[in-house]
């Protein structure tokens, strides 16, 4: 994508970030079909991953996607642990494979889409690390309720798709599936899904 000088400043704003940061997309939105531009953010803290989104079909639409932080690990290269003064923790089993990140974006006429994202990239695709395109519609089928997910709890939504067939690390009996982590709120602000009546894994 051939970015101008106003498109870089105007991304630069939406994301509070140094341009040295941020890497230009222009794609095509696999599931409304529909092209998306703007760009993506790489700095390493809760921006990672994140998006300015500045076209959507070519019209002007700008807005901000806050996505899956970068998340520290909490201890260091000698194995000595540092936690954060908090007030809450939740905690989960931590789940080894792709993280697929859910959003909702409008087009120039205020239309509201959802669709998913991998780390760092705007949109879901397949490609030499994976069919997670193929295999997230398999999700899709699966459990019909994902899409309704942003609209129902006010929040994007941040999953993990994992199984024997997206291997990584860990070896799992189940051939695929994925769980739910959080959500993440328009302000950035983080949502534990305790409570939440969902059936989805976690």
């Amino acid at each position: 994508m051939d970015m101008g000088l106003t498109d870089v400043r105007k991304a630069m704003a939406l994301l509070q970030i140094e341009e040295k940061w941020l890497e230009p997309f222009d794609v095509i939105e696999p599931f409304s079909k529909l092209r998306l531009a703007g760009c993506l953010s790489l700095k390493p803290d809760y921006r990672y991953g994140a998006l300015a989104l500045l076209k959507v079909e070519g019209r002007e639409a700008p807005q901000r996607i806050l996505a899956t932080p970068k998340l520290r690990y909490p201890f260091d290269r000698a194995g000595a642990f540092h936690f954060p003064s908090v007030k809450k923790i939740d905690i989960y089993e931590k789940i080894d494979g792709t993280n697929v990140f859910e959003y909702r974006f409008k087009d120039g006429e205020n239309m509201a889409y959802v669709t998913y994202k991998l780390r760092l990239h705007p949109v879901l695709r397949n490609g030499k690390w994976g069919n997670f395109l193929d295999m997230w519609k398999e999700m899709l089928e699966r459990y019909p309720q994902i899409p309704e997910l942003p609209v129902i709890n006010g929040c994007s939504l941040s999953f993990e798709l994992f199984g024997s067939r997206n291997a990584h690390l860990m070896l799992y009996d189940t051939p695929l599936d994925c769980a739910l982590l959080f959500g993440v709120d328009v302000d950035g602000q983080y949502r534990s899904i305790d409570g939440w009546t969902i059936q989805i894994h976690r």
